[in-house]
């Protein structure tokens, strides 16, 4: 028997050990899946490819992909570590970017909602667990309806960005100073780690990449019929690094009266930069290079991506069977918690795990069978979306950008800003709880109103959205017809629901008074169990609808 104890303590221990390499060793792809996604763009961008890449400059437009493209992933680890990469890539400004985290942290709330749907079997549970679910959603909604407007106007004003641009640069100031990459006062370690086993895919030539970012040479008239090329002194640098003999002995200075602002004028330039830079590589090694820059900049996004998805799946997954089991009894130890401690109590989960979805889905079911209150829920939660910010800035740290530390401040700023403005004012916070704990109620009566949900409010509306935003770039007026007609519907639905009794018509008022009153005689028996507890143990805890009565902890 103690031999047979031995060997499955034996077996255990290897297979935690195991697990444990294994989230190394997708911790590590990870990065190099970061690392090449950035030199993919690198290249693509350079040579033009990069556009087909590049989202709208209308925040809606960004809103919107953020949010279909995280319920696609199911991960807005996943999403936000991409965006880092392209902010980081120069692919994305971190203005275009902050729709898309935003977007991100709306599509992540998708997958607890799909958990929620797991107890149809019990109307009442079903309510219970659909209103935790949507306590994600709802928050979520509500910070992007507040401070994407905000963001939209104080950027109109000042015509570079909103409250949270302003802020994270300031943060990101203070930790790397001002002006991009030149100014890193240290190198990233993990960068350093995951460059060798990068380069035997994809080896970017800095220099040409440089070169051709700043584009063709200005072209200036001479006064006659010829044209002149004005170089600036940036550029003329980075001409030479790129072809240093043809600098040499290929470009000849204007003379005359012609003159550049900055730089110098150069007669033949515009060949020059036809001939030396233009057709330059910027794949410079790597098995990658043969393909050329463009398809070996796709090859390489693509690979990057699957590492990227996969490589972040198995490392969610093992962390979860490692540590979910104990994060569990925290869990239930949080119910009977502050609310500021369950907060920190669902932030340090989510750390680990490195997946709000992965903790809001745990969180589900137990709100579901009436463990975890929905009150409870909704601190947690936000733990969870504090938690999943470090993804991005861990992402941001192995790509070492001034853009994609940025992004990734912007990330944190809004779940802070988001819970300063909806949780600590009780008025604030049931507005939260009441939206939920409505979508709850109604699906208790119709149980295909999870689904109805999940399809209009993650697929349809952003998809519409989507397209009415892309209307406007073909032409204005179609736009604003369109957008209108939508407004319109949308008007007219909630003008039936509350004016004409529509609300009524899909649970009668018999329905909803019977239900009141099941509700209050729940809450009586759950009271009833508690002081019967509290008589037997002596002890006294926060009951579920907030008066102090005596529970078993």
């Amino acid at each position: 028997m103690a031999e047979e104890k031995e060997q499955s303590a034996g077996v255990f221990a290897l297979l935690v050990t195991l697990k444990i390499l294994g989230v190394l060793l997708s911790l590590y792809l990870f990065l190099f899946g970061l690392d090449l996604m950035g030199g993919s763009f690198s290249a693509l961008g350079s040579k033009g490819a990069g556009n087909l890449f590049t989202f709208s400059d209308n925040p809606i437009a960004g809103l919107m992909v953020g949010i279909l493209a995280t319920v696609l992933v199911q991960s807005s680890s996943t999403s936000t570590s991409i965006v880092v990469g392209l902010v980081g890539a120069d692919v994305l400004s971190v203005t275009q970017a902050i729709p898309i985290i935003m977007g991100a942290n709306i599509g992540t709330s998708v997958t607890n909602s799909i958990v929620s749907m797991a107890h149809a079997g019990d109307r009442l549970e079903l309510e219970r667990a659909f209103s935790g679910a949507t306590v994600h959603d709802m928050f979520n909604m509500l910070s992007v309806l507040t401070l994407l407007p905000l963001e939209i106007i104080i950027s109109a004003i000042t015509g570079e960005g909103g409250l949270l641009y302003f802020i994270s640069k300031g943060l990101t100031d203070a930790i790397i100073g001002g002006g991009g990459e030149s100014d890193l006062r240290f190198p990233s370690p993990t960068k350093e780690i995951v460059s060798p086993f990068t380069k035997l895919f994809l080896s970017k030539d800095k220099n040409t990449i440089k070169a051709l970012s700043f584009g063709a040479p200005e072209a200036l008239s001479c006064g006659s019929d010829c044209t002149k090329y004005c170089v600036s002194s940036d550029m003329s640098k980075a001409w030479k690094k790129v072809a240093k003999e043809a600098y040499a002995s290929f470009l000849v200075a204007c003379s005359g009266t012609t003159t550049c602002d900055s730089g110098t004028c150069y007669t033949n330039a515009g060949e020059f930069f036809d001939e030396n830079i233009k057709t330059g590589r910027t794949i410079k090694g790597g098995f990658l290079k043969d393909a050329g820059d463009v398809a070996g900049g796709i090859i390489g996004l693509i690979l990057s991506l699957l590492v990227l998805c996969g490589a972040l799946i198995v490392m969610v997954k093992l962390l979860h069977s490692l540590v979910m089991g104990q994060a569990k009894k925290v869990i239930m130890k949080g119910t009977q918690m502050n609310d500021y401690l369950a907060i920190l109590v669902g932030l340090g989960i989510t750390i680990i795990v490195q997946s709000s979805s992965v903790t809001t889905s745990a969180l589900t079911p137990l709100v579901g069978i009436g463990v975890l209150p929905v009150h409870k829920m909704l601190p947690m939660t936000l733990g969870a979306n504090i938690g999943t910010t470090f993804t991005s800035m861990f992402a941001a740290l192995a790509v070492m950008k001034y853009g994609s530390l940025q992004i990734a401040f912007c990330h944190l700023l809004f779940n802070l800003t988001g819970i300063l403005i909806w949780f600590p004012v009780p008025v604030m916070r049931r507005v939260v709880l009441r939206a939920a704990c409505t979508l709850g109620f109604y699906a208790s009566y119709w149980r295909l109103v999870p689904l109805i949900y999940i399809l209009v409010m993650f697929v349809a509306v952003p998809g519409i959205c989507l397209l009415i935003s892309l209307l406007y770039s073909a032409s204005v007026a179609g736009g604003v017809v369109v957008t209108l007609l939508f407004l319109g519907a949308v008007a007219g639905l909630i003008f039936w629901w509350v004016k004409l009794g529509g609300c009524y018509k899909v649970v009668s008022l018999e329905e909803r008074e019977a239900r009141k009153a099941e509700m209050e005689q729940e809450m009586g028996q759950v009271k009833d169990q508690c002081l019967a507890t509290a008589e037997a143990d002596g002890q006294t805890a926060e009951a579920p609808n907030g008066s102090a009565v005596p529970v078993e902890v």
